[in-house]
């Protein structure tokens, strides 16, 4: 199994990268950018959410609540008292960063049903939703929930990889239990998830205005407008053959 640090550090680089080309593309602004890698990273720390003493359950829980105080905040600083505002808020950090993990560790068990393809299936459409009742529009919210599910493949494809021992040509006895559609020793939390993401894609919003940017790429450009395949040829003929030949061809004179 991979530990936090690769999981973090390869969900940022894979976010990274593919917001990096859909701002290339001219699909997304740099500051929406910056929050898709966000995003995805935190959708790469999500699968191990269900282990007890893990750094990625503790980070997402803390993570967790700081937005949720964010979101009290937001909501009520204009109606209450400063000494109120920071209680409310200390307590509902406190609430959730703490009894709410106490919970949570009890309900799960690592590798469970939060680690599949249908966890991470679901915490994506609730962030779509999310963004919705945030104000945000249809396009980007599921382009957020489309990078929360990016992250949390990237988790359970390394951790699968991480499975296998190269240097004695071995499957570990972990081998399966990441990358997996449903947790099937959980049927019953299984069925649960199935009913809820169809329930949230139903709900959601159209994501016909998504699903027409990204399939647009007239603006992408891979490659700068100096770097030309065949001027490079060229150079590279000159550079290993025809230079080579005409110094050789010189120096044959004297």
């Amino acid at each position: 199994m991979a530990n936090f640090s690769t999981h973090f550090t390869i969900a940022a680089i894979v976010s990274g990268l593919t917001a990096t080309t859909l701002l290339s593309a001219d699909h997304i602004s740099p500051s929406i950018a910056l929050w898709m890698t966000f995003f995805g990273t935190i959708g790469g720390l999500l699968p191990d959410i269900d282990s007890d003493h893990s750094t990625s359950m503790k980070a997402l829980f803390t993570l967790l609540a700081g937005f949720c105080c964010f979101l009290l905040i937001s909501h009520i600083y204009t109606h209450v008292a400063m000494v109120e505002l920071i209680l409310y808020v200390v307590s509902l950090f406190i609430t959730i960063r703490y009894f709410g993990k106490a919970v949570f560790d009890r309900c799960t068990v690592h590798r469970g049903a939060c680690h599949s393809i249908s966890f991470v299936t679901l915490i994506a459409l609730c962030c779509v939703h999310i963004c919705v009742l945030l104000g945000h529009t249809a396009t980007d919210s599921w382009f957020a929930g489309g990078f929360v599910l990016l992250g949390g493949i990237v988790h359970l494809v390394l951790d699968e990889i991480y499975s296998v021992d190269l240097s004695n040509k071995r499957f570990k006895s972990s081998f399966g239990t990441a990358l997996k559609p449903f947790a099937f020793t959980k049927p019953f939390i299984s069925l649960a998830q199935v009913i809820a993401i169809v329930i949230l894609f139903d709900l959601a919003p159209s994501y016909d205005g998504a699903l027409q940017v990204v399939t647009n790429w007239s603006h992408f450009q891979f490659t700068p407008v100096w770097f030309n395949l065949n001027d490079t040829k060229q150079w590279l003929l000159h550079m290993f053959y025809i230079t080579p030949r005409d110094l050789h061809a010189f120096y044959q004179r004297f």
